[in-house]
């Protein structure tokens, strides 16, 4: 078993490997801010990688602050390439997500009704609450579909009317 090992990287390199650890920090360790045990072996990893700033001229791209027990990347490589991508990638999912998500909401109210905006407890409601989950489940994933296949080159942008709704399939939903 080899116990430690001599890594040759160039600055650029090294660079890069900020960026990664930039965005290991923001993305997966900051979401385990509730168990700080099972991020230590990660956080000494970091805090040794960094150690090696000054010696790659990175040095203004590490921070220490104070109170803080370790130094981290600074939020300056936020506007990085790789994180730029990253985020920007993001960005477009969730538009994506929420254009299907809308769109399957308007064809659940154009088919079983808007929810009145203070709803009331009667008998059949819980049917009728799973019903619409249901259909929007069924809508979602039709969107989700119909955008992966075709973006929005079959849709068209126009002023609504409660009798001209069309859903992914392309037939009206309401008749």
């Amino acid at each position: 078993m080899i116990d430690d090992m001599e890594i040759s990287i160039s600055k650029d390199e090294y660079r890069l490997l900020l960026e990664f650890l930039f965005l290991a920090d923001r993305c997966v360790l900051s979401a385990e801010r509730k168990n700080l045990k099972s991020t230590e072996p990660y956080r000494a990893l970091i805090e040794k990688l960094l150690s090696y700033a000054e010696r790659f001229q990175c040095a203004d791209l590490v921070v220490d602050i104070p109170g803080l027990p370790h130094r981290m990347v600074s939020d300056s490589l936020e506007s990085k390439l790789i994180y730029k991508i990253f985020s920007e990638s993001l960005n477009e999912d969730q538009f994506w997500l929420k254009l299907a998500h809308a769109l399957a909401v308007r064809d659940v109210d154009a088919e079983l009704g808007a929810i009145p905006a203070h709803p009331q407890s009667s008998p059949g409601q819980t049917e009728l609450d799973e019903m619409r989950l249901f259909k929007l489940a069924e809508k979602l994933l039709e969107w989700r579909n119909e955008l992966l296949r075709n973006g929005l080159s079959r849709l068209e942008l126009r002023a609504p009317t409660a009798f001209d709704v069309v859903s992914p399939k392309g037939r009206s939903d309401i008749n």
